[in-house]
């Protein structure tokens, strides 16, 4: 009984990624995703961090969501104290060991024609879609704002493969 304990306990333990994420699709790592409350009919917006933990760059080129008419790319910036927003064109790529911050104020998802509302405390589901073929599936967290970093880094772990 013992040795089965210690069995299982290994197993857990070993199972986990390297590094703690929320999610892990081979070299690619989600962490932390959310979005605001919105009501259906509106639009919403997603936010992650994308790490590549791999040895190869990684690009991502569509995101694809049953609760949103369609999901795009988009980046926000300011420039002379006007602020502006534009998509994404042509994907995202992440270097090997590098990570890209989707936050507000920056890169983030736009979630069009929400086809049902977000509700605090709730889920989004999310397929974020490589060059290479590779499909991660994700759901965002309904939050009233950034999950906190210091957060049980282990809560809503998945190892997808």
């Amino acid at each position: 009984m013992r040795l089965l304990a210690l069995t299982s306990l290994a197993a857990l333990v070993f199972s986990a990624p390297a590094v703690a994420g929320d999610y892990r699709v081979g070299g690619v790592e989600v962490r932390r995703p959310w979005t605001r409350p919105a009501a259906a009919g509106m639009n919403g917006v997603g936010y992650l961090t994308l790490a590549n933990v791999g040895a190869k760059p990684v690009k991502l080129v569509a995101v694809e969501s049953p609760a949103a008419r369609s999901v795009t790319l988009h980046q926000s910036s300011q420039a002379g104290g006007v602020s502006s927003m534009r998509p994404v064109t042509g994907g995202l790529t992440v270097a090997p060991g590098a990570k890209v911050e989707f936050a507000p104020g920056g890169y983030h998802l736009m979630l069009m024609g929400l086809t049902r509302a977000q509700v605090l405390g709730g889920k989004t589901p999310l397929t974020l879609v490589f060059a290479d073929g590779r499909r991660m599936k994700i759901d965002l967290s309904v939050e009233a704002g950034p999950p906190k970093a210091g957060a049980d880094p282990m809560a809503g772990m998945h190892d997808h493969h």
